[in-house]
């Protein structure tokens, strides 16, 4: 599943073509909703916010697309030949120069933007880890909220951090040497904020450019990009820890790497089991009196359903 870098890219590609061109045609294949009115108007500004892609256009309207696990956005210039079926289309935005399609995306709807903060699947995201404004103290406070979560659960759930998916997740905790199957509240507010530190910090290293703004490398050129998270490597070679090494020998100290599923959704987790030992967690506290008010603020309750993950 594309995770938060790759939803910066595809934003960082798509922007320069279409903000502040006009549209020339929108379609949605899989859907009722008309367009028509958003022909002649310009695109605003195009955002990753996430695992999802906004485009803002400048009579209020917003595109929201969230890829899942099968979904992509390409970028073609004008008369350009498509790499995917044009069935598989589930967004089409053409432009001057350049047409924007959105392939097998199982979320592509349109709302107005005066709507965004309070939708169900974006008003409740967590603060972004690749924002410039990042609330370090708002995601640690949404943590918390979830004391009683195994660890490799929480930092997946999008409303604590936007961003993180698998590989972050098995590689942020292996690089802390926090073990994902205990509870959040067998860690220290420092050790927490250390991790969600280090997330961030891996997913900037990761969007870093290496092309001039606004250069167009090709239709997919944002997907060539070959995550690296650990230190003192070149970019591709071993990039990452213990992801997708299931059975492999760990690189900082020879023990098989492990991959237990987790959650709900059974998310894979990747793990050393020398370098991440068992952490064993606190009594739990005592539950509040009867009728007590539960905590103000706009943290995840513990048995709530998460946005699009």
């Amino acid at each position: 599943m594309p995770e938060g870098d790759t939803l910066f890219r595809i934003a960082a590609a798509l922007g320069p073509a279409l903000e502040g061109a006009r549209v020339l045609a929108l379609e949605l294949p899989r859907s009722d909703r008309r367009c028509d009115r958003l022909v002649g108007r310009r695109v605003e500004r195009v955002e990753a916010r996430g695992k999802n892609l906004l485009i803002y256009f400048d009579e209020g309207t917003v595109l929201h697309t969230h890829l899942r696990m099968s979904g992509a956005w390409h970028l073609y210039r004008e008369g350009e030949r498509w790499k995917r079926s044009e069935s598989t289309a589930t967004a089409i935005l053409a432009v001057p120069g350049y047409v924007a399609v959105c392939f097998r995306a199982p979320i592509v709807r349109l709302l107005r933007a005066s709507a965004v903060r309070g939708d169900r699947l974006l008003g409740s995201l967590g603060p972004d880890l690749l924002a410039d404004g990042f609330d370090a103290a708002e995601a640690l406070r949404r943590l918390r909220a979830l004391d009683d979560v195994p660890l490799g659960v929480a930092i997946m759930d999008q409303r604590v951090v936007a961003g993180i998916g698998n590989v972050y997740k098995s590689e942020l905790l292996f690089r802390r040497r926090l073990d994902p199957f205990a509870p959040v509240r067998a860690y220290s507010d420092e050790e927490l904020s250390a991790m969600i530190a280090l997330g961030r910090q891996l997913l900037q290293a990761n969007v870093e450019p290496r092309d001039p703004a606004g250069a167009y490398r090709g239709p997919t050129g944002h997907y060539l990009h070959t995550r690296t998270t650990r230190t003192g490597f070149d970019r591709g070679r071993r990039p990452v820890a213990v992801y997708g090494r299931e059975g492999r020998a760990c690189y900082d100290c020879g023990a098989a790497v492990q991959m237990r599923r987790q959650g709900t959704m059974m998310r894979s987790t990747y793990f050393c089991p020398r370098c991440q030992p068992t952490r064993a967690a606190p009594p739990s506290p005592e539950p509040a009196p009867s009728g007590a008010s539960p905590p103000s603020g706009s943290s995840p309750p513990a048995g709530s359903s998460p946005p699009a993950p």
